[in-house]
């Protein structure tokens, strides 16, 4: 068997690695840090989540958890979730 990926480190996917499943993101990956440098706004601690098609919809999701997504300025991933009492209001895509 052979792989013919155009990335060819064996650490991720495409600059993604996966990085385990948080407890209520669900599965998320992490920027591979062979391949790419670690964040310096974060520190390399902020997720993306693997299963959402869009931000609109992650961000739906979390939304009916009373949760809110606080995203890193410098990689654009989750750095953490703030929880709230008033639920934002939010638009997800519609098509997809």
């Amino acid at each position: 068997m052979s792989f013919h990926l155009a990335d060819p480190c064996l650490w991720c996917i495409e600059g993604s690695s996966p990085a385990g499943v948080h407890h209520i993101i669900g599965p998320v990956y992490k920027p591979c840090p062979e391949c790419l440098p670690i964040c310096p706004d974060c520190a390399g601690t902020a997720v993306f989540p693997a299963d959402f098609v869009c931000i609109g919809c992650f961000q739906g999701q979390m939304a009916t958890l009373g949760l809110v997504p606080a995203f890193c300025p410098g990689c654009s991933g989750v750095a953490y979730l703030v929880r709230t009492d008033t639920l934002p209001e939010v638009t997800p895509h519609a098509d997809h």
